[in-house]
């Protein structure tokens, strides 16, 4: 099981966080003002497990997806902190804090596994109380909500199905491995998909350090993690595998707009360059 540690390298730390090109910068916010954040985590290896000093982020979407499209009813999640793996996104409203209050935004230290990089924690910016910016309010974009629901009696039933694919993380000196096998440019597909189904996958970790899993073109809602169920699940492009467990996942392969080979891989840049990656075909 995972601990406190913040990854068990005894090297430090090669590179540190910077916000849109800036180390440490100032983010400006008036008191009580409410403003819309978009955080991608750009970074080729290091987690960011966001953590305002002030309050929760009121948060909206997730890697790209609203929490409301697969159901209208959660509009916002309130989180006291955002586990934002490499290449993982999140929107959300944040509150400024009081005037006579210091607010930072931190990464809290992450744990990678006995064999993982270290990850400690940092000052990513410092929230700086300003003047109100008056913007003028803008009027709403017109429309219905867009929306795709599944049912929960639908959703369960692909829960708990056997799982219709296995992905397996692995690793040796020589590299690393999805399913035994190493990335190949020439290679064809690991598997076939055919478009207009939900499938039950689960990513098995055999590894000593974790590994984000990503899909290009579809999201995934992870229900469980080491064969528990997962409280509040949400849908993800990139969703964090604990070494020594696993993570299961109901895939969206509904989208008649899908179609041709496509990718899923470890989203640590030196992961998936050293093989950590597979091809899918949509059909």
């Amino acid at each position: 099981m995972q601990t406190t540690q913040c990854g068990a390298a005894a090297e430090k730390p090669e590179a540190a966080f910077t916000v849109n090109g800036t180390l440490r910068p100032k983010i400006d916010i008036a008191p009580g003002e409410r403003q819309f954040w978009r955080i991608v985590n750009a970074s080729p290896d290091l987690y960011a497990d966001l953590e305002l000093d002030s309050g929760s982020f009121e948060v909206v979407a997730l890697d790209g997806m609203p929490l409301a499209y697969h159901d209208p009813s959660i509009r916002k999640r309130s989180m006291s902190h955002v586990l934002l793996p490499p290449a993982g996104r999140v929107e959300a409203i944040v509150t400024g804090p009081p005037a006579d209050s210091h607010a930072a935004l931190r990464s809290r230290c992450f744990d990678t596994g006995p064999d993982g990089d270290a990850n400690p924690a940092m000052v990513l910016a410092d929230v700086v109380s300003a003047p109100s910016s008056n913007l003028e309010a803008r009027p709403a974009i017109g429309g219905p909500p867009v929306h795709v629901s599944f049912t929960p009696a639908v959703l369960k039933k692909v829960e708990a199905s056997e799982p219709q694919f296995v992905v397996d993380f692995t690793e040796d000196k020589q590299g690393f491995y999805i399913n035994g096998q190493k990335f190949e440019m020439n290679s064809g597909p690991m598997l076939t998909v055919d478009v207009g189904s939900l499938q039950h996958w689960r990513v098995t970790n055999s590894t000593k350090e974790v590994h984000p899993f990503h899909i290009h073109q579809v999201h995934f809602l992870v229900y469980a993690v080491d064969g528990k169920p997962v409280k509040d699940p949400v849908w993800l492009d990139t969703v964090n595998v604990p070494y020594g467990s696993s993570a299961d996942l109901v895939m969206d392969f509904t989208d008649p707009i899908i179609r041709g080979m496509s990718l899923f891989h470890c989203h640590l840049l030196k992961h998936e360059d050293k093989g950590m990656m597979a091809k899918i075909l949509f059909r």
